[in-house]
């Protein structure tokens, strides 16, 4: 018989998919279980749930590029996760950084570097856009079409408690490579 502690351990390991088959008969069974599929079913529906409140505009957009579930099923494989959802929408936001779209790109640093100046970071931050960022969050707001990118300009944004409405956006023209 093995001790509550293991079992526990055993438990959360299968509710979180890793490490190898289980080789005690009960959590052998609980693996096979139609209900352990029905709790990581919930406990997804539960995070994608945070991500969706905590970073609306970053949501909104994966959703209409209809890329939302996979990023975040993407990010929840394969990284270790806050239970926390201050810590959880950040470390979403910062995973999406890398994101191949420069609109996801630039929607989630904006949405992380806001959240950090609205809180107690006296950092500043610089975002590039490849088009018009009000145009993008009036779409996102109303649900209408996302403004194309504007290969004569870019935009940038300037996010700092150093600021008086702690954001500025300046369009310039695109430097051509």
């Amino acid at each position: 018989m093995i001790g509550l502690e293991t079992y526990q351990r055993g438990l959360l390991d299968l509710l979180k998919e890793r490490g190898p088959a289980p080789a005690d008969p009960y959590l052998r069974r609980v693996a096979d279980s139609r209900e352990l599929a029905m709790l990581r079913d919930i406990a997804m529906w539960w995070r994608v749930f945070q991500l969706e409140a905590q970073c609306r505009l970053t949501a909104r957009l994966l959703r209409r590029m209809g890329c939302f579930d996979e990023s975040a099923l993407s990010y929840f494989n394969g990284n270790n996760t806050s239970p926390f959802v201050e810590e959880l929408s950040r470390d979403f936001l910062r995973y999406l950084f890398n994101h191949p779209d420069p609109l996801v790109r630039s929607t989630s640093h904006f949405e992380y570097a806001l959240s950090q100046v609205l809180g107690s970071s006296a950092e500043s931050f610089e975002i590039l856009w490849d088009r018009n960022p009000d145009s993008v969050f009036l779409s996102l707001d109303r649900g209408t079409e996302l403004p194309p990118a504007e290969v004569e300009y870019a935009y940038l944004m300037l996010v700092s408690r150093s600021i008086p409405d702690r954001i500025s956006c300046t369009r310039r023209p695109a430097e051509i490579d």
